[in-house]
């Protein structure tokens, strides 16, 4: 059967090649990142270390000491449903083992197909039991069976050990993800990669960096998550460790070049760029109007706060804390902010508005189709249009005419979660999954994204457009689509 498939692979090669065109499944447009901290094993090849983890595989590359992108994306497989993987010395024959079976990967085709039998690796590797001698890394201890202590008394086992004969051990940690060790020293090192928790309710693009974090849904790690797309590198601000920085949900992020605001259902955190120290709180009794932040929207010195019972300012790097429109929004929930020309837009459960930073006017927006007088949770810009979320749909607004256009998303329950637009497409996150609106175009195209195209979670509730990719965040990681993918067939 496996020389069965290898001709077809090829015959389909020689189709491709041959062809006027090749067009890309969507599934090799996503990819997904997640927390990758519970590997169950470790494989390797002369270039690369292949650690299997529970939410898909990592890879790494030796010679350049860079990680690649991981493999969540492909087709043919469970990706969190991997136990195990064996790769020959050349990376031509890469076998991953399921609970339902042996499959082997297909690069060209990017999929992954059922084989009958493991194929036979001669390679002078082993995997030997965790060494008795070994180094925690700074700040924690090690045991001699095997595990490692960090400083708040948690236990990490070592949950495989492989000895490449390259003077490096690549271990697997069961919880704090892939780490390695000198084969003399037995120093570990962490490599950590990936998110600390997958459900990502908030993202923010801040000076080429994607942060983003969520909600706390295990007894696992948990915090903000910093990932430098260009680099392939993250770094961790894991929360519960400090009373400053407790293990809570975290509903909203925003940034600038000293501070990482974040927003709380217990206040308002001041993270500091430099430490990953949390420097300052907020809260009720610091003259927020609510504890619980769910919007950010940072100018200059001032930030505007938008918790469940109004809006809240402060400026001159947090010194001075008032109420905006005390008597407007008393006990309206503050769902989103955008501050975009000199104004400050605000989505709420009694409908949008905007203010004039200048002259402080508050305005209280109407529409004819009357989609703004109930509860908007989201605002967007794009060039010189707005885009508002309700409960029935999306609102375009022309900054310059006045003129509006409604989008209805026919979902149900009317769950849309988050939106993004750009001067192409309007994109809609929901339950049900991503919609794309291409409305640039006289016919409105759309195309509904799910589970089934390589999205890891039908559940998004978050979204940022850069560029020619959207930054997705759902109940099950972070994703990066290329949205704007020629050869996509769609």
């Amino acid at each position: 059967m496996l020389q069965l498939r290898r001709a077809l692979t090829l015959v389909g090669l020689v189709l491709t090649v041959a062809g006027s065109a090749h067009g890309r499944n969507a599934h090799e447009d996503f990819v997904t990142w997640a927390d990758f901290s519970h590997v169950e094993s470790v494989a390797s090849s002369m270039d690369r270390v292949y650690f299997v983890t529970t939410a898909g595989i990592l890879r790494y590359d030796k010679m350049r000491s860079q990680w690649e992108d991981p493999m969540t994306g492909s087709r043919g497989i469970d990706h969190r449903d991997i136990r195990r993987a064996w790769v020959d010395e050349f990376d031509d024959h890469l076998v991953a083992e399921t609970s339902t079976g042996l499959y082997e990967y297909d690069e060209l085709f990017d999929r992954w197909y059922a084989i009958e039998e493991l194929p036979e690796y001669d390679r002078q590797q082993s995997h030997p039991r965790p060494s008795p001698t070994m180094h925690a890394p700074l700040g924690s201890t090690y045991s001699n069976d095997g595990q490692i202590i960090d400083n708040v008394g948690r236990v990490f086992p070592l949950s495989d050990v492989l000895d490449d004969r390259s003077g490096t051990l690549w271990l697997g940690t069961w919880g704090y993800g892939p780490a390695s060790a000198g084969s003399a020293s037995e120093m570990i090192e962490i490599m950590p990669y990936g998110l600390l928790q997958d459900r990502v309710n908030a993202i923010a693009l801040i000076d080429n960096e994607v942060w983003a974090s969520g909600a706390v849904v295990t007894n696992g790690r948990s915090g903000i998550t910093a990932f430098d797309p260009e680099q392939n590198s993250f770094e961790h601000v894991e929360s519960g460790l400090l009373p400053d920085f407790p293990a809570v949900d975290v509903n909203c992020l925003a940034g600038d070049d000293r501070w990482i605001y974040v927003g709380t259902p217990q206040g308002l955190l001041y993270l500091d760029r430099s430490t990953h120290r949390v420097a300052r709180t907020y809260s009720r009794r610091s003259g927020l109007p609510d504890d619980n932040v769910i919007s950010l929207a940072a100018v200059g010195d001032s930030l505007f706060v938008g918790t469940a019972w109004g809006v809240g300012l402060l400026t001159n790097d947090g010194d001075s804390l008032r109420t905006v429109g005390a008597s407007r929004f008393a006990g309206a929930t503050i769902y989103d902010l955008l501050i975009t020309g000199g104004e400050l837009w605000i989505a709420s459960s009694n409908g949008a508005y905007r203010l004039n930073l200048g002259s402080g006017k508050l305005q209280y927006l109407r529409d004819p189709a009357a989609m703004l007088t109930g509860d908007v949770f989201d605002i967007e810009a794009s060039d010189d249009d707005l885009w508002f979320a309700s409960r029935d749909g999306v609102l375009r607004l022309d900054r310059g005419t006045g003129d509006t256009e409604t989008f209805d998303m026919i979902l149900p329950d009317r769950e849309l979660h988050a939106i993004g637009a750009n001067e192409t497409i309007l994109a809609a996150g929901s339950a049900q999954g991503l919609m794309l609106i291409y409305h640039d175009d006289e016919r409105r195209t759309r195309r509904l994204f799910t589970t089934d195209d390589g999205l890891p979670s039908n559940r998004i509730f978050s979204l940022a457009i850069d560029g020619d990719f959207i930054w997705i965040g759902s109940s099950a990681g972070l994703t990066r689509f290329w949205w704007n993918d020629p050869d996509r067939i769609d």
